[in-house]
């Protein structure tokens, strides 16, 4: 029978670093603090988070790098250019014409991007596709006052000409300290129809949440200053399946009952990104 998959991740990022993640503005970094020419983004009580989109969009550039090499082309194709959209969505305008007797405009579409897209593209999504991953914004799991202020670091312009300081050009801007603790949460629905490209899917994650254990993925701005290092810490993977099979039907009751912010599913024993990777080693 065919379902859907829900996959839970949880865990903390841990700044190994600094963070700068801009509010796109100056301001005060906190009471009595001097005023910065780049604050870092903070909530409507003053705490910084990072924002899930700034997350997604790391984790999405860090896949793409290793998924030519590690995975089949026809799943590793990331179109986004200019040039490959419109060639793409050109294709999208002659499926529905084609289709038109016979479906829904609706139908034509995604009958065609199913089998157009690549499982990178579906997975992150396009302009076209929505992706089924689901990332919040992760707040500090400590929200205490004073442990999260931000420190100012500061710069100069430089004279792209001369590669030499410019004059009357300083600047500076806020970083969150090395040490924060950000609740990590992570949510996929991933579909059973197909086998193979399920297994692709599980193994895009794992390979994204292990580039997030071992300190590949920096966040937020700044980079060149090595600023943006962070590392995923206790994570754990709960696994729920959302199908009609009668013997899945006590699992979701349970998660039903659970209580709030509760993981929904059956935690994964062992390390699954680990055991998620090796089984790339045989091919299977």
């Amino acid at each position: 029978m065919a379902g859907v998959i829900r996959y839970t991740f949880t865990g903390v990022l841990t700044t190994m670093g600094a963070l700068h993640i801009g509010s796109g503005s100056g301001g005060l970094i906190g009471a009595g603090q001097p005023a910065t020419d780049a604050a870092i983004i903070r909530d409507r009580e003053g705490y910084p988070f990072i924002p899930g989109s700034s997350l997604r969009g790391a984790l999405r550039a860090a896949v793409a790098q290793y998924a030519e090499a590690l995975f089949a082309s026809d799943d590793a194709r990331l179109r986004e250019d200019e040039g490959e959209l419109n060639a793409l969505r050109e294709g999208v305008e002659a499926a529905v014409k084609s289709k038109a007797v016979t479906m829904t405009n609706e139908e034509a579409i995604q009958g065609w991007l199913d089998t157009e897209l690549s499982a990178l593209e579906r997975l992150f999504g396009t302009v076209f596709w929505a992706s089924p991953l689901t990332i919040p914004d992760l707040h500090l799991v400590e929200r205490v006052v004073g442990k999260s202020d931000g420190e100012i670091r500061h710069g100069v312009g430089i004279d792209r000409d001369t590669g030499a300081a410019r004059e009357s050009i300083k600047y500076d801007f806020e970083v969150l300290p090395r040490g924060a603790r950000f609740a990590f949460l992570l949510r996929c629905e991933l579909p059973t129809v197909d086998a193979t490209r399920l297994k692709t899917w599980e193994q895009m994650l794992a390979l994204g949440l292990k580039l997030l254990q071992q300190r590949e993925i920096t966040l937020g701005g700044r980079a060149a200053r090595g600023v943006g290092q962070v590392k995923l810490e206790e994570l754990k993977v709960y696994k729920l399946h959302l199908s009609p099979n009668p013997k899945h039907r006590a699992d979701l009751i349970t998660a039903l009952l659970a209580k709030p912010n509760t993981p929904q599913g059956t935690l994964e024993p062992g390390d699954w990104v680990v055991t998620t990777l090796k089984a790339m080693q045989g091919g299977s």
